[in-house]
């Protein structure tokens, strides 16, 4: 089956419509994913798993928080949910943060193919970033787990009423207000609170 034909069933199973321009861009970044996958570790998905969680999944978590505005992804590695969410939501900016310079790469160049504007990729850890004029709307960590540390270390490029999107699999809440939300037909789990809540 094409990687176009098992996203428009993963977007169906989620009762999720996509403009046609962007499920050819999400099938482009997917065929991208498995294609850099064979010299890069980006991820251990294959095939229909790659396309619902690292796909199909950041976009209906997308509309279901309605995210606009400005997004800081940390961790970014193979570009999920960045990547999904910048070419779905109407965001201003979109800031994909990775510290390992291969990942950083693929960053860069899928950036580049999907001719995504607003994207910049910082190759840093984010304790290494320097404070930004605009702080950001939204944070996802996906892989990353949102400890007293990291979350001390984006403080710098966000704002108190940031909202912070933890997508993880069984995680416990981060803290007792998080609001929890789960992606139907999946294990997947998202965990969100503002900042100024920690």
């Amino acid at each position: 089956m094409s990687v176009g034909k098992v996203f428009e069933q993963a977007l169906a199973a989620l009762g999720l419509r996509i403009p046609a321009q962007h499920q050819s861009q999400l099938v482009t970044y997917a065929e991208e994913l498995e294609r850099w996958n064979r010299t890069v570790n980006l991820t251990a998905l294959r095939g229909s798993a790659l396309v619902q969680r690292l796909i199909a999944e950041p976009c209906w978590i997308g509309q279901k928080l309605q995210m606009s505005g400005t997004l800081a992804d940390i961790g970014s590695g193979n570009g999920s949910p960045g990547i999904p969410l910048c070419v779905t939501r109407d965001l201003l900016r979109t800031d994909l943060i990775e510290a390992r310079g291969k990942r950083g790469a693929f960053l860069r160049h899928i950036a580049k193919k999907l001719d995504l504007k607003g994207v910049t990729v910082y190759r840093a850890r984010t304790d290494e970033l320097p404070s930004v004029p605009d702080p950001v709307d939204w944070v996802t960590l996906q892989a990353v787990h949102p400890t007293g540390k990291t979350l001390d270390s984006i403080r710098k490029f966000c704002q108190p009423t940031t909202n912070v999107v933890w997508i993880t699999s069984g995680g416990r809440a981060p803290r007792r207000d998080a609001q929890r939300i789960s992606v139907p037909g999946s294990t997947t789990e998202i965990w969100v609170f503002r900042l100024d809540q920690f």
